[in-house]
């Protein structure tokens, strides 16, 4: 996920240099409405990501508690 989160701050970046040095009008507008749905999938790249994150690490204390409550018996 952090090369299309990557990938999608550069192509943000140039649509903005890339509207700064547009005029008023119509294709500016387009662009600028452009530039807000990229940086909305850009959020939402992000909020999955840190939700992924977040469930692992509980996913792991999970794991990590029950093997405390009931060790694994280890047979000869």
């Amino acid at each position: 996920m952090t090369e299309a989160i990557v990938v999608l701050e550069k192509a943000e970046a140039v649509l903005m240099k890339r509207i700064r040095a547009m005029k008023d009008g119509a294709p500016k507008w387009s662009a600028s409405n452009r530039l807000n749905e990229l940086r909305a999938a850009l959020k939402m790249i992000k909020l999955y990501e840190r939700e992924a994150e977040a469930f692992e690490a509980e996913q792991d204390e999970y794991i990590k508690e029950a093997l405390v409550l009931h060790p694994p018996i280890a047979q000869a």
